[in-house]
């Protein structure tokens, strides 16, 4: 139970705010709903709510222009969780970059409502976390910076005149034998074409400038090396206008592997580890590039499962997922490692081969429908299902991403009114490979 505390609901549905309400009953927390950004930010500036869930798709002002103008209202105090559709992962990723403190992809079957109390318990907890950090900070700041944050002492010339002990346990090296060294050593070419005569640390200075930087990268003894983010102030030791500088900086290392997370969470399918709709567009474009300069051919399966709806709901959501997870790695197995599997949403697939000869589609797609047709164990339940596939090929069907879907979309359903269980050429695909209709409309027996 989160006990005395108010939860602002911004959202233009008055039925999902409905929906909410009820999920949140069981937190013992009081609702406050708004219909747009605009009532949202009164609101959240008169009630000073404990948490906000924000959709992001308002009229008017979006979710992230609700947020920018939260913070010039002076309450970014308040934490945020962002809802999101699927297939606005990037959304998500963007809002935490804006200040969010969490977010949550609002799927079609209505699962996240079940999170909804655990994700405000956690935006709540970990918000009043950092709170307490801020606090502690601001009454101790000299001391942790200098235990926390490792620092060094530079001449005007680059040398290294001093460094603390939190430097030493980052650098993996000893006061002693840094002392004397180029801080040139320390610092990591990510980028070779910034050499140290041009690093802002290099320049010349008259003690007015403050050098913040988020991207460097340094060395450490032994050869390993790890992002840093820094502050370097002004130094004059001697008091003769010959300034160095003092950096104060900190390992970046989780804070870059959580943006990398964040990054793959947008790109991939958490379910099953495949790429999703959004990477998919992008190796998509990639690929067409490639095989256009090559004069190749680029394929494009679509593939629908049929019977997965059923397993789903007589056997739970738990075995329909562990079902999906299992599809995926036999359509892995029955393509090459440079072919793209990506699974395009809820139980849909495609397939993207490039440098593909027409004429191995067919033998392809058959033996795709024989795996998927072979049984599941699915934690003691045993499941069967089928598929259907279409197929489309550049550049004979076109040469953009909407066309070829289109085309093997269109050759899929074909199979599914026919039949189940096997797979259609698109009409141009058929003309390349001249074959009769009875052999591109495949039908497969399923496996006893």
């Amino acid at each position: 139970m989160i006990h005395e505390l108010a939860i602002l609901l911004v959202d233009d549905s008055e039925a999902h705010q409905v929906l909410c309400r009820r999920a949140l009953r069981s937190t013992g927390a009081r609702v406050i709903t708004a219909l747009s950004a605009e009532e949202g930010l009164e609101l959240a500036d008169r009630e000073h709510p404990g948490v906000i869930l924000l959709d992001y798709n308002l009229p008017g002002i979006n979710g992230l222009g609700f947020m920018q103008r939260f913070v010039q209202l002076g309450c970014c105090d308040i934490p945020i969780v962002m809802l999101t559709g699927e297939g606005n992962e990037a959304v998500a990723v963007e809002a935490m970059r804006a200040g969010a403190n969490d977010y949550l992809v609002k799927d079609v079957e209505g699962r996240y409502l079940r999170l909804l109390p655990s994700i405000v318990q956690r935006a709540c907890t970990v918000h009043e976390e950092r709170k307490r950090v801020m606090r502690l900070g601001a009454l101790k700041e000299a001391i942790l910076s200098t235990v926390a944050d490792g620092i060094l002492g530079v001449d005007a010339e680059g040398t290294i005149l001093f460094a603390n002990p939190a430097a030493e346990r980052m650098l993996l090296c000893p006061a002693s034998d840094l002392t004397g060294r180029h801080l040139e050593e320390l610092l990591h070419d990510a980028d070779p074409r910034e050499k140290w005569n041009r690093h802002p640390l290099a320049q010349a200075h008259d003690g007015s400038v403050t050098v913040n930087r988020e991207s460097d990268i340094l060395h450490r003894a032994g050869g390993s090396y790890f992002p840093v983010a820094y502050t370097a102030s002004p130094l004059d030791l001697e008091g003769k206008g010959q300034f160095g500088w003092v950096l104060v900086f900190r390992d970046n290392s989780e804070r870059k592997n959580a943006e990398e997370a964040l990054i793959k969470t947008a790109r991939y399918d958490t379910l099953t580890g495949l790429p999703n709709r959004m990477l998919f567009q992008d190796y998509f474009a990639r690929s067409l590039s490639r095989v256009t300069r090559s004069a190749q051919h680029l394929a494009l399966l679509f593939l629908d499962l049929d019977g997965f709806k059923i397993v789903n709901d007589t056997l739970g959501h738990l075995v329909g997922d562990q079902l999906l997870q299992s599809v995926a790695q036999r359509l892995v197995k029955c393509v090459r490692a440079s072919d793209l599997v990506s699974r395009f949403g809820g139980d849909e697939f495609i397939l993207l081969l490039e440098d593909c000869d027409p004429a191995f589609l067919p033998s392809l797609s058959r033996r795709i429908l024989r795996d998927l047709a072979l049984p599941y164990n699915l934690g003691g339940q045993t499941a069967r299902i089928t598929a259907c596939i279409g197929i489309s090929l550049y550049p004979e069907c076109g040469a953009s991403q909407d066309i070829l879907i289109q085309k093997a979309d269109a050759a899929m359903y074909e199979v599914k009114k026919s039949s189940k269980n096997g797979f259609q050429l698109s009409p141009e695909l058929k003309f390349l490979l001249k074959n009769d209709h009875s052999d591109l409309m495949v039908k497969e027996e399923t496996p006893a």
